[in-house]
């Protein structure tokens, strides 16, 4: 998710929706009435964990249109989690879903949280064969298997949160086995709804034709960028993944990727003083802004809106100060493309990274006091140096950003 500019030029995760915040006591009733209009406040990436349900209703999506299956009848069905929802009813009440599927994938939708119990097979598993001597089992090796301490060796030797050479050619075993590995150390997962990829593509309709061109060259970059049609442009009728305008002021973001579609922040988006402060619009000379991440002193509308000086309000912080050049209309339009770039990286299981030159870049790992659920480490300011270009502001894709999206194809997310 692209959090709103006020908050810095933050971009923390609401995907899948992303969003890391999750209030632990919403009260909400499970069943919403059709009357009713529910929106996606947040979403959580949760790791994969199996549940099994005795009552309530699974629904289609996370804006439960439709309920598709009465979990009583499944009560000996085990399901996997893969991310937590936080919508919101027109009635301003909330509530926190799952979003489950059993193993196959057949069977898979959204689940209110409360209905669901954790669940512990009995059976156990040991794999191995017994040696020679006592009664200690040793480990078989697959074929041709990398060692996880020869994984572990590789990782370390390439750049930061970038996968690069051998980690890309690997074999379909290698990639099976340590997904995990790959995930901590790289800040990726598995976050698109079953079916929004297929083949390697998605499908996107985009609901409103003012969004059209912007998203044309978001799906451009991606496409150029990874060499394949990864992203097509989709009809009301054949599509896998949906992309419209959306309430993000409550919750404060730009642009959320909720599972299988992405909300664009309507109000902000028609708003030409929005991120930048205010434009000469008819002009077709370039104009030159300077920016800080510093945005505690409450002037503006975030990093855009804040002098480049010496100035900040905790010394002990590092903020990062740049300028950006462009014609106003196209440093807009570029924003938005850039917050829709972003968006689809996530669909492509990319989480955000600290390095500000990133399009998956956030300044916090941290939201609503959690991390986000693959992390290598925690972080809490941008590692760029000062004058570094954003990647969201001049939707940019980074060597990091497309190695990263190489590995989640490796991986199957995709």
């Amino acid at each position: 998710m692209i959090m709103k500019q006020r908050h810095g030029i933050i971009t923390v995760i609401l995907a899948m929706m992303f969003s890391i915040g999750f209030l632990a006591n919403f009260n909400a009733p499970e069943n919403v009435e059709a009357k009713q209009t529910v929106k996606v406040v947040k979403v959580q990436k949760v790791a994969s964990k199996p549940y099994r349900a005795s009552k309530g209703y699974m629904y289609n999506s996370a804006k439960l249109t439709k309920k598709i299956h009465n979990l009583k009848n499944y009560k000996k069905t085990t399901f996997y989690s893969k991310k937590r929802v936080t919508v919101r009813t027109s009635s301003n009440k909330k509530s926190t879903y799952m979003y489950v599927a059993n193993k196959n994938g057949k069977i898979k939708g959204y689940v209110y949280a409360k209905y669901l119990k954790l669940y512990q097979p009995t059976t156990i598993n040991i794999v191995g064969t017994p040696t020679n001597s006592g009664n200690t089992q040793t480990e078989t090796t697959t074929p041709n298997l990398i060692s996880k301490a020869n994984l572990e060796s590789m990782i370390a030797t390439s750049p930061d949160l970038d996968p690069t050479g051998q980690l890309l050619s690997l074999t379909t075993g290698d990639y099976a086995t340590y997904k995990s590995v790959f995930d901590k150390n790289f800040n990726v997962g598995d976050y698109a709804d079953n079916g929004v990829f297929n083949n390697d593509q998605a499908s996107i309709y985009v609901e409103s034709s003012q969004l059209v061109p912007y998203v044309q060259k978001a799906i451009d970059k991606w496409n150029n960028a990874l060499g394949s049609i990864v992203f097509t442009l989709g009809t009301r009728q054949s599509h896998s993944m949906t992309l419209d305008f959306g309430n993000g002021q409550i919750a404060g973001w730009d642009g959320v990727f909720f599972g299988n579609g992405i909300d664009v922040d309507y109000t902000s988006f028609h708003d030409s003083t929005y991120p930048y402060g205010y434009l000469p619009m008819s002009s077709n000379q370039p104009v030159t802004i300077h920016l800080s991440t510093d945005d505690t002193s409450g002037v503006g509308d975030g990093m855009a809106a804040h002098a480049a000086n010496n100035f900040h309000y905790d010394r002990t912080n590092h903020y990062l100060t740049t300028t950006i050049t462009g014609v106003p209309r196209e440093l807009l339009e570029t924003y938005w493309v850039g917050v829709i770039t972003h968006e689809l990286g996530h669909s492509l299981g990319l989480d955000h990274t600290p390095y500000f030159q990133d399009i998956m870049a956030a300044q916090t790992g941290v939201e609503d006091g959690q991390s986000q659920e693959n992390m290598k480490y925690n972080w809490t300011d941008y590692k760029d140096a000062d004058n570094t270009q954003g990647g969201t502001m001049t939707a940019t894709l980074t060597q990091r950003d497309i190695d990263r999206a190489k590995l989640t194809k490796l991986l199957g997310y995709w």
